[in-house]
């Protein structure tokens, strides 16, 4: 049996819904991820990707899940906004 890469387990965790995203807004994100033994904080903050597994690297399986679903430097363009 071949191991998982973290990619691959990035979208794992995704579709098993293991990523909850407590909050979200322009530079900052907190969330926690279900991993295959415990529940790890995450997050981004002032330029940084962050995560409290051993793994310590900004490339785990549990931020790479994050990165999919979140822009935390995106700004909405004032031009789209619907004027009444």
């Amino acid at each position: 049996m071949t191991r998982e890469n973290a990619f691959s387990k990035a979208r794992r965790y995704l579709a098993e819904g293991r990523l909850v995203i407590a909050q979200a807004q322009p530079g900052y994100v907190e969330a926690t991820a279900r991993g295959d033994g415990a529940i790890y904080r995450l997050g981004y903050l002032r330029g940084q990707w962050w995560c409290a597994c051993p793994a310590r690297s900004d490339s785990c399986s549990h931020l790479l899940a994050l990165r999919k679903v979140t822009a935390p430097e995106w700004r909405p363009d004032r031009s789209m906004e619907v004027v009444a």
